[in-house]
Parts: structure tokens; C-alpha cells; sequence
């Protein structure tokens, strides 16, 4: 006889017991739908396909129960994110005892390496330490073996790609004009020429050569790709080349023009007869400023009255 004092701990007790219900062989061999019970390790795409067809068979008389929520609920961990599968980390660590099966005498019998112990493909912050780690050991081990590598830089001498093409991008707008656009830009000493053929390259060169520098510029965008214009630029350079190279007719009777190189807009003299200094505004804190110097100079002196002699 439990008196009324012990009764809710003894029900308490009996409340954490969970009874297993068993199942009969009709219930067993019936449609999958109707037996939540099997439910259990299914895909998720299958569990709740047989869920609607419960519910459609059912009708109003439709009540789930624990096994068919339980069955319900143990599909949200395949509903989840997929996890990224553990890259390892030190492949080259680890090469030769996982591939080549030779470990060497004096190796043989150690504990395993840091990189052969498993670790739980759960978080970020672990697996993003270890490759910073590794970055640094390569840093450390590998880089420096790259000294023996270094080789002397040599620059290319400029006579054997005399000739620049610089291109423009324009991303706001591809059908811009810029896009097209390609100049050419050459200097005259990187192309061999004796003092005829530079005669001559200059005078047919025109108002295309700058003599400040000694290189032609010439640009253009009249075809519709960039790469049509530079083919475009390119063949006239060469055959202005050409032209140079051909002392036949030398140009010995036409001078060099190189008015081009002037400046044509003429300087602005100011009128002598507009200035008149007398006209000229005062100077703000002109009689504070006259102040202050003259503070600074009796400062000054008092100073060094007490070194001179």
C-alpha cells in the first residue's frame, strides 16, 4: 500500500520506461504505407512518399502516430548541408607510408604521424589551421630549395620586338569605341636604320614622328575588332619600313618638316601698361604680421646678447 505522499514518485519512475509494441504478421504483410514501423531507415524522398500516400488512404481518419514522426524525424540529417569530405592534408608527409609500403628500417616501429590520426570532419576552424600550417611548412622547407633555380635576369634587347601595341578595355560598355582602339608606338633606334633610311623614315613618317623622343605613334579604329586593327597598324608599319629601306630615291631634296613639334597657340603677353602695382589690394594682417616680426627680432637679439662678447 503506497501512501499518497510516495504515489507521483512511483509514477514518475514508471514514466520512463517506453513500451515496445509488437506487431502481428497481418500487420506485417500489409501495404508499406500503412506500417510506420518499417518505415525506419529508408531514404528520406521514400518516407515521405509513403507519408502521402497515408494520408490520401486515410482520409479524415488520418492521426499520425509516434513511430510515424519518429520515422519523419529521422530524416533531417540527410535533409542537411553535405559536409565536405576531409581533404588530406599531408600527402606528401605521408606518401610512403600509405603507397609505397617500403618504410625504411630506421622507421620502422614509430608511432604514426600527426597527419594519419583521424580527425572529425565536423567544423572549419581545425581544417583551415592545418592548411595554414602547412602553407607555412612549405614556406619553411620547400621554397628555400627554390634558390637553386635562380637564374640572372636578362632583358630582351629592344631590337628584336621594336614594336609596342597597347590596347584599352572598357568595361562598362563593350561596344565602345576605346575598345577597338589600338596604338602602335615604335623608336627609330630599334629598328637598325643607317642615317638615310632614318632620313627618310622621318619624312615619310610626317607629323607621326615625334622628334622630341624619336618614336611614331599612329593608332586606329576603323575595323570592328581590336585585333583587326592592330593586323591593320601593323601592316602599314612594315610597309612604311619597307619604303625607308629603299634608297632609290633616297629624298636627299626634301628637308625634314618638323613644324609639327611647334608650339601654335602663341604665349599671352600681359600689357605693360595694364600694370599698376599702386592699385594692388593691401595685404590682410599686414600690421600684425610687421608686429610679430618685430618681437621676434628684439626676442632674437636679447638672445644672443648673452654669448656675444
Amino acid at each position: 500500500m503506497y501512501s499518497g505522499r510516495n504515489v507521483p514518485r512511483v509514477l514518475k519512475n514508471y514514466s520512463n520506461y517506453r513500451v515496445s509494441r509488437s506487431y502481428s504478421k497481418s500487420e506485417l504483410s500489409g501495404p508499406l504505407y500503412l506500417n510506420p514501423h518499417a518505415w525506419k531507415g529508408l531514404p528520406a524522398d521514400r518516407i515521405f512518399e509513403l507519408h502521402n500516400l497515408r494520408k490520401d488512404a486515410m482520409g479524415e481518419k488520418y492521426n499520425p502516430d509516434d513511430e510515424e514522426r519518429s520515422a519523419i524525424l529521422s530524416t533531417f540529417t540527410s535533409l542537411g548541408k553535405v559536409k565536405p569530405t576531409l581533404e588530406y592534408a599531408y600527402e606528401i608527409d605521408n606518401f610512403k607510408e600509405r603507397h609505397m609500403n617500403n618504410t625504411p628500417v630506421n622507421l620502422r616501429g614509430l608511432p604514426p604521424m600527426k597527419s594519419n590520426i583521424n580527425v572529425i570532419d565536423k567544423g572549419a576552424t581545425s581544417h583551415e589551421q592545418r592548411k595554414i600550417e602547412q602553407l607555412h611548412r612549405v614556406s619553411a622547407y620547400e621554397m628555400p630549395l627554390l634558390a637553386k633555380f635562380r637564374q640572372e635576369y636578362k632583358p630582351e634587347p629592344t631590337t628584336n620586338t621594336p614594336i609596342k601595341l597597347s590596347f584599352n578595355t572598357d568595361f562598362s560598355d563593350g561596344s565602345n569605341s576605346l575598345n577597338r582602339k589600338v596604338t602602335l608606338l615604335c623608336n627609330i633606334e630599334d629598328l637598325n636604320l643607317n642615317e638615310k633610311q632614318q632620313r627618310k623614315f622621318k619624312i615619310l613618317a610626317t607629323n607621326r614622328f615625334n622628334h622630341h623622343t624619336n618614336t611614331i605613334k599612329f593608332s586606329t579604329n576603323q575595323h570592328a575588332e581590336a585585333t583587326q586593327n592592330a593586323r591593320h597598324l601593323v601592316s602599314i608599319f612594315n610597309r612604311l619600313l619597307e619604303a625607308s629601306k629603299d634608297l632609290s630615291d633616297d629624298f636627299s631634296d626634301i628637308p625634314v618638316d618638323s613644324r609639327h613639334m611647334h608650339t601654335k597657340k602663341a604665349e599671352s603677353s600681359f600689357p605693360e601698361a595694364w600694370k599698376r602695382p599702386e592699385d594692388a589690394p593691401i595685404a590682410r594682417h599686414k600690421i600684425i604680421r610687421r608686429l610679430v616680426d618685430e618681437v621676434k627680432q628684439k626676442q632674437d637679439a636679447k638672445y644672443i646678447k648673452k654669448y656675444s662678447p
